[in-house]
This record gives C-alpha cells, structure tokens and sequence, in this order.
C-alpha cells in the first residue's frame, strides 16, 4: 500500500514539473507575442568637457565634437517603448588633451538613469577624430589705407589711430596668415566730420581679408582736415630816403588751413596784414597776421614758421657820358650869319634809381636840348634840356657852353642845329 502511495506520489510529483514547465513555456510564448524582445536605436545628446582645453589654449579645428550620438538598446516591447534620451547621460572626456595635433578620442559607453528593464547594445560612434590647435596672441600695429580722393590742395594730418595696436587671438593656422591689420578710410566721404568708428581689416600676404577675423576689430581714427591755401601781405608807407621796397621773401609760400569741408571750401587765399616800412631800411623781419573765417585755424607747425621778410634796396646812382654831338640846338639866328657850336665832347649825366633800372639805360636813352634864343656872339653858359627814361631820376640839373661865332657866308635859316662842336 505504502509503495502505492509512493508511487503515486513521485509520478504527481514529476506531473507538477512538467506542469510547472508547461505553463512558463506557455507564458514565454504568450509574452512574446504580446510583448516580445526588441531592439531601438535613441539619438543621445553627447556632452564634453570642451572647457579644459582653455586651460591649455586649445581649440578643435576642422571636425567638430558630435552632438549626439546612437544608442542601441534591446527589451520588452513595453519597457523600451518608454525608454527618452533623456533617461541617458552621454560624456565625452578631453581632459586628457594638451597638445595640438590629431587625436583619435574614445567615447565612453552612456550611463543609463532610467527605470526600465533594458540592456545597451550598442553605441555608434565609439570614437572621433579631432583635430586640436593652440590659440595664439600676437600683437599687431594698425596702419591707415586710403580709397577715393580728395580734392585739389585737401589732405589729412594728424591722423590718429585707436588703438594704434592689437592682439589678435586665435588657432596658429589663422594667426599665421595674418599680414597686417588695417583701418580702412574712403577720402570721398571726408566731409565735416573729424572723426571715423569702423572695423579694422585683417588681410593675408595678399592682401585679402580673413573672414575668421572680420569684426573683432573696433578702431577709432580721428584726424584734421585741412587745405594748403597760398597767402600774400602787403606793406603801407614808404622806407627811408634812397630806399626802396625790392621784394617780400616768405618762409611759407602756402599754408595748412584746418576746418570742416564746408568753411575750407570758402578759403581760396589769405592776405595778411599789412606790413609797415615807414622810415625802415634794410631787411624787415615779420610775422604776419591773418584773419581768418570762424571755424578754421592755422595749422600750428605753419602758423609757427610762416614769416616774412621784406626786402629794401638802396637807390643807386650812375654817370653816362653823352656825346655832345647828339644836343640839338633850339631857336638859332634866322640871318644865318652865326655860327653855333657846344664847347664840351661830352656830357656826363648823372641818374638814380634801382639797380637794375638803371643800369639798363644806355647813352642813347638820352634826349639833350637847348634854347639859344637872342644870344649874341661869345661863350655862353646856357641849361641843358635832358629827357630820359622815365624808370630813373634824374640828379642834378645840367648846363652846357655854347660858343656862338659870326661867319663872313650867310648861311640858309634853319630853327634847329645839332652836331655843331667847337674843338678848341
């Protein structure tokens, strides 16, 4: 009975396995179909550490740092289904780079912070290559390019640039294709402003700009806008006795007028004020005074040197000998029973006046005369007429002896004589 029972026993035993089996391997094919494995693939935001490469003035060129990268996970149906991005936190070191070059970086498999029953499969990519270089600063002055033009007599001084130098930071490629840093100015708008904000140009060796560093460059440059403008004086009263004025010399035959375009467009010349040489001689050293209209100034380098210098020359004399022969003899007796004829051969004239004047006058230059109106036989001392250049004075008055003989043969009438000399 006992081994019945036992027998019954073992047998319900191996009944209860097999039923136990039989019911999970129902249930495995139940939740298979209605919840079954499955694989996702979730787009996962890829943070870095990209601060420490400041630390060592580093910077990714090229490739950038992915954003995201794949995970591939696999579960139930259901637990994956509410599996976001967001139950991931993806991390990708560089706190191991300190030098530039190309490196290839690991991406280490994400952490998982969700709930559900899940297993990761899978990341894509597991690693990138990135390209590092250093960040660079490098010091460079800032030069002032002209385009346009200005007018006729127009130009810019004093120009100013701020800040006359820069520091340019960036990776070692770009910096070394830096040329020069320039602050570009178009003379056609010059107009009534002294002052220009613009953005410096960072050009290569060849003169084309680098964008990278388009931008970055804040500069003022300020400046006079100023006119060269031709200046005259004139001088009142009269130098000294046997003094004349010869010439005004200028240190500055023109000068720098500073002003907006509108005021210097109105100037075309200065005239000073005059220049007094009353009672002066020699040389007259003078700075002049000009008047000039509201809102221009002399530059201050040309209103420091602009002087003046007058010049005054003595008069001088000179003696020419004129030839007797050539006096013309007025108002003759009529009878022709008298013989006239000048005693001297010549007659030294005497002129003043300046230098060159008078040393361009000739003998022949002169015009002599004289009256022998009612004068009887003999030696007489008569005025001697003279007519010369009107660009010289002439000294001292003139007299000349004429010696009136009677002839023995009538002689024709006549109302002037010239040539007659008396040779003793």
């Amino acid at each position: 009975m006992n081994k019945l029972i036992d027998n019954l026993f073992e047998k319900d035993l191996v009944i209860k396995i097999v039923s136990v089996l039989t019911a999970i391997l129902i249930w495995f094919l139940v939740l298979d179909q209605d919840n079954p494995f499955e694989e996702r693939t979730i787009a996962v935001p890829l943070t870095s550490n990209v601060e420490v490469l400041q630390q060592n003035n580093l910077q990714i060129v090229g490739t950038p740092l992915p954003t995201s990268i794949d995970v591939r996970i696999r579960g139930r149906r259901q637990k994956i289904a509410g599996v976001t991005a967001n139950d991931f936190k993806a991390v990708i070191d560089l706190s191991e780079v300190t030098e530039s070059g190309k490196k290839r970086i690991k991406i280490d498999m994400p952490q998982y912070l969700g709930e559900q029953d899940i297993l990761i499969s899978g990341i894509n990519p597991t690693s990138v290559n990135l390209n590092f270089e250093k960040i660079v600063g490098k010091q460079y002055p800032v030069s002032v390019e002209y385009t346009g033009k200005l007018p006729p007599g127009y130009e810019l001084v004093n120009v100013k640039v701020d800040p006359s130098n820069v520091i340019l930071q960036e990776k070692e490629s770009s910096i070394s294709q830096v040329s020069k840093v320039v602050a570009q100015i178009n003379l056609d708008n010059i107009k009534d402003s002294n002052e220009i904000v613009l953005r410096g140009m960072v050009l290569d060796s060849e003169g084309k700009v680098l964008k990278q560093f388009e931008g970055q460059v804040p500069i003022i440059v300020s400046f006079e806008l100023v006119k060269r403008v031709p200046v005259s004086v004139t001088t009142k009263g009269e130098p000294a006795a046997d003094w004349f004025f010869k010439e005004i010399k200028y240190t500055l035959s023109e000068v720098r007028v500073s002003g907006t375009r509108t005021v210097l467009d109105g100037i075309t010349r200065l005239v000073a004020d005059p220049i007094d040489i009353s009672g002066q001689t020699g040389t007259i050293k003078a700075p002049l005074s000009i008047a000039l209209p509201k809102g221009a100034a002399l530059l201050k380098e040309d209103a420091d040197a602009l002087m003046a210098e007058v010049i005054l020359d003595r008069l001088i004399t000179r003696n020419v000998n004129v030839s007797a022969n050539t006096i013309t003899i007025h108002q003759v007796d009529t009878t022709g029973t008298k013989k006239y004829s000048i005693v001297e051969d010549t007659i030294p004239i005497t002129i003043k006046g300046k230098p060159d004047n008078v040393n361009a006058v000739k003998a022949s230059d002169f015009k002599l005369s004289i009256q022998v109106e009612n004068l009887e036989e003999g030696t007489h001392e008569v005025p001697l007429n003279v007519q010369y250049p009107n660009t010289v004075s002439l000294v001292g008055e003139y007299s000349v002896k004429v010696l009136i003989e009677k002839t023995n043969e009538e002689q024709p009438a006549a109302g002037a004589l010239t040539g007659l000399v008396y040779r003793p």
